[in-house]
């Protein structure tokens, strides 16, 4: 049991710290005088500003390492029961990715906050290295791919609202469509991201590699998708709140996994 409250902390702090990422970065994108500067290291920056700025970002960067831990500990647990089948094995695989990105999240968090400078266009840094590997073009397409599954999962949860299953009875009736919302916007990101990792990776221009940040500023052509799509991704960290509030983590499966895994 031990095990469990350590992850459900993990959890909910994650959510939480995912949550005040999302909001800032969306509030950035509607209010700052460029669209370019919407990003978490734009976030990051923001939050350094503030008065004890580098404790705050500390905190931030704990938070998104502990949702990272819960992710790579959930993907190894199979805290969700996605079991052992090929469809169960990708969503965990898509996890663990979670996992790893939000690691490398909190590590550029806390390399500002203790007054290291932000790293921008990682991006595209990263994109070129892995296609001057042997075969990397096909490895960032597929990951691209993976952006793509990503994208459709979420928009798949957006329509069936399948989250709600897993909200505790007494969240509040609003939780439903702030997060149906939420999810739209984040499927629209992560499918902008996808294209570009794919035109990257098998196309040869790695060049077009986006990361959040750039994935929101390529939809400032269409202003009214973009103002949706900022205003959505504030509903998602919102939806992140909720989830650290009101998401319910433990049931007899899990427990029973748990157990085993200490045997």
């Amino acid at each position: 049991m031990d095990r469990l409250r350590r992850l459900e902390t993990f959890a909910r702090t994650g959510w939480f710290a995912r949550g005040v990422v999302y909001c800032l970065l969306a509030w950035i994108a509607l209010t700052g005088s460029s669209a370019d500067d919407a990003s978490p290291q734009a976030v990051f920056r923001s939050v350094r500003d503030m008065p004890a700025g580098s404790i705050l970002l500390a905190l931030l960067a704990m938070g998104l390492a502990l949702y990272g831990a819960y992710r790579l500990y959930g993907a190894a647990l199979d805290s969700e029961n996605k079991g052992a089948g090929a469809k169960g094995v990708a969503v965990r695989v898509g996890y663990a990715a979670s996992g790893i990105a939000h690691f490398i999240l909190a590590w550029a968090a806390l390399r500002l906050a203790s007054g290291g400078g932000a790293e921008e266009g990682r991006e595209k840094e990263a994109a070129g290295m892995l296609l001057d590997l042997p075969l990397g073009g096909l490895l960032l397409g597929l990951v691209g791919a993976g952006f793509l599954a990503a994208a459709v999962q979420q928009a798949v949860k957006a329509w069936t609202t399948e989250f709600a299953k897993h909200l505790d009875a007494a969240a509040p009736g609003w939780a439903v469509p702030v997060g149906r919302a939420g999810l739209a916007a984040r499927a629209v990101v992560f499918a902008v991201i996808g294209a570009s990792l794919i035109r990257g990776g098998w196309f040869g221009a790695a060049g077009e590699v986006k990361g959040l940040g750039d994935a929101l500023s390529a939809l400032t052509d269409n202003p009214p998708l973009y103002l949706l799509v900022a205003a959505g991704l504030f509903l998602f960290g919102v939806h992140s709140f909720v989830e650290a509030r009101w998401r319910r983590l433990r049931d007899e499966d899990m427990i029973a996994r748990i157990m085993a895994s200490r045997r």
